[in-house]
């Protein structure tokens, strides 16, 4: 073979290994099932919409968000974890269906770790400790110092749900003397903090946003590791109380395990394209989500960190809905 050939194969080798990874061929032929563990309405529907319509458009098929509901996420999470791993039904969760959730309900009907292959984290949502105006507290430290001195009332969407479990971190962290009171629904939680029956909410930003902007709520701070772009002059627990803090509730997708490598190669492409997307920003904001991008690997560490914090949660506060 002379140098020229050589170099041209050379050339044409290193252009098939540096080329985007592909879809397994003849898929998708058909729609794909987004399953969502969750009613319609709310953060989930509309994560779950858009991602849809970028992966329509990618795959060329329609990607339909399709709801179920019941116990906590589990019963969605079940129907993806026994799906044949064929790439036409595909998981899209908040975080504490894979890190809450085996700890809170131990016969969950899954493992969240052996029966679905991560594709990548979409976005993230920060969650707000709020109070009413008439609370005698103007930041988190003072929120705190109010609470060792007098029992506080925090509200939630019921046992179990992220603002009941940041309630009980906060207890944990600061020593301050707070009380849960569950409602079905955060809408009703909120309610009951706007007419100050209840002392506190650490609420997903979407719940009190529009509150906090008319000053019928006070911020005093915010989960995550870094401030929100939605409400930057908000510290967050970590720069104020809890150093090192650095949770918040996180959006992702899923398969089956054992799903096609190629199939999985092709979404993990198209989920970070639709992070990365400044038109898909434009529409997220709106809702307060936060664009966050994460491989399989990094997604697995995630879920594997958060899983150990709020186990650690669960069974040091004893929470049990079973």
């Amino acid at each position: 073979m002379t140098r020229p050939m050589m170099l041209a194969r050379r050339g044409l080798l290193g252009s098939v290994l540096a080329a985007p990874a592909l879809a397994q061929p003849g898929w998708p032929d058909r729609p794909v099932r987004l399953v969502v563990p969750f009613a319609q309405g709310g953060p989930m529907d509309a994560i779950a919409r858009l991602l849809g319509d970028h992966l329509q458009r990618a795959f060329g098929q329609p990607f339909v968000p399709e709801f179920r509901s019941g116990a906590g996420g589990n019963l969605g999470a079940q129907q993806v974890a026994q799906a044949a791993p064929d790439g036409y039904t595909l998981l899209v969760t908040i975080d504490t269906v894979m890190t809450v959730n085996p700890t809170l309900y131990p016969r969950a009907g899954y493992d969240a770790v052996r029966d679905f292959t991560p594709l990548g984290l979409v976005a993230r949502m920060l969650s707000v400790v709020t109070v009413p105006p008439a609370l005698p507290v103007t930041d988190i430290a003072g929120l705190v110092a109010l609470g060792r001195q007098r029992p506080l009332t925090y509200g939630s969407a019921g046992i179990g749900v992220p603002a009941h479990l940041y309630g009980e971190h906060l207890r944990m962290l600061t020593g301050a003397q707070l009380e849960h009171v569950p409602y079905r629904g955060l809408g009703p939680a909120v309610t009951e903090l706007l007419a100050g029956r209840i002392d506190l909410v650490v609420a997903l930003m979407p719940g009190v946003a529009q509150h906090v902007a008319a000053g019928r709520l006070k911020a005093l701070a915010v989960t995550g590791g870094a401030r929100s772009a939605f409400m930057p002059e908000v510290p967050t627990l970590a720069e104020t109380i809890a150093p090192g803090f650095d949770t918040g509730t996180w959006f992702a997708c899923y398969g089956p395990r054992d799903l096609p490598p190629a199939i999985a190669a092709g979404l993990v492409r198209e989920l970070a394209a639709f992070s990365a997307s400044p038109a898909m920003r434009d529409r997220l904001a709106p809702l307060t989500f936060e664009p966050a991008s994460a491989g399989p690997e990094e997604l697995r560490a995630l879920q594997a960190r958060d899983a150990a914090s709020w186990a650690r949660v669960i069974r040091e506060a004893r929470i049990s809905v079973e």
